[in-house]
């Protein structure tokens, strides 16, 4: 039970859950780098993807073949900066020590997985036009004018919910929104009801509830 959005979900929920996790690990080329190949790595790191896509149909994210998991915090060419996930054209990579550090602290909103995961989940949608999301774009363009507001009003007054990394730019804005959309939904709906109901739409669910999904 490491991740507990699976341990909510009714027995259907639970079923039509891993079978999208075996569906998605199946489409994925995983790659290690540092650290050996471990059986639970692409199931936690698939139903990571699942969690993010549980509301869309369509959740592959097909433009990504390739995953890469680092052992820890990693130099991207001659960047000093560490890094702990990113997403590329070339694959999604996470390093697999903070990964599991995301699900160990369940509420301080902090999760390199779903936090890359929507960025994959977004590239794949709307940059590359990956499958059949059309729903997934009008609701997204939705949320980026209707965030828009909300992002200048903190930058304005550095008052938030969200940690400061997310007022870099709208891509993690949404990513760092995620996040906390997962990590503590209700503290998201109380403190920013707007957003809380903004993600919902994009993502078709609501977290907050048991069976998640949110059916029309």
């Amino acid at each position: 039970g490491y991740i507990s959005y699976f341990n909510d979900l009714s027995a259907e929920g639970k079923r039509k859950f891993v079978d999208r996790v075996h569906q998605y690990r199946l489409s994925k080329k995983f790659h290690y780098i540092g650290l050996e190949e471990r059986e639970e790595v692409p199931v936690l790191v698939s139903a990571c993807a699942v969690q993010v896509t549980f509301g869309l149909d369509d959740y592959l994210m097909e433009y990504f073949k390739d995953i890469h998991i680092l052992a820890d915090a990693y130099q991207l060419d001659s960047d000093k900066e560490l890094f702990i996930g990113h997403v590329a054209p070339e694959g999604i990579y996470l390093s697999w020590k903070h990964f599991l550090y995301g699900y160990a602290v369940s509420n301080d909103n902090i999760n390199v997985g779903l936090h890359e995961m929507s960025h994959a989940l977004l590239y794949n949608n709307f940059f590359a036009q990956y499958g059949d999301n059309e729903q997934f774009r009008l609701n997204y363009e939705k949320f980026s004018t209707t965030t828009g507001p909300i992002l200048a009003d903190v930058i304005t007054r550095r008052r938030s919910y969200l940690r400061s990394y997310a007022y870099s730019n709208i891509h993690e804005f949404w990513a760092v929104s995620v996040e906390a959309f997962f990590e503590s939904p209700e503290g998201l709906k109380m403190n920013m009801p707007g957003l809380y109901e903004a993600l919902c739409k994009v993502l078709n669910q609501d977290p907050a509830t048991d069976q998640k999904i949110i059916t029309s």
